[in-house]
């Protein structure tokens, strides 16, 4: 299901984009929470489904908190950031 909403994805700068407006910090992290939160409100919304599926495959760390940029890198590359 994850894997399906993403099939066409939007090259990497433009999802990166679009984290990066909840990160104005730029620490390149979001609290998974708020994540959760913001993909199943809001635009094309991804079903409760879909966002378990991306935190099994893309698991906040201890502090909860997921790193958006190695998350977007691994969606349109397929593989982690050295």
């Amino acid at each position: 299901m994850f894997g399906e909403k993403l099939k066409g994805a939007d090259p990497e700068e433009t999802i990166l984009n679009a984290f990066k407006v909840f990160d104005p910090e730029g620490k390149g992290v979001l609290k998974a929470d708020y994540v959760r939160e913001m993909l199943t409100t809001q635009a094309e919304r991804f079903s409760k489904e879909e966002i378990e599926q991306m935190f099994i495959a893309f698991p906040p760390d201890v502090t909860g908190h997921l790193d958006y940029k190695n998350l977007v890198h691994i969606i349109t590359h397929g593989e982690e950031k050295d």
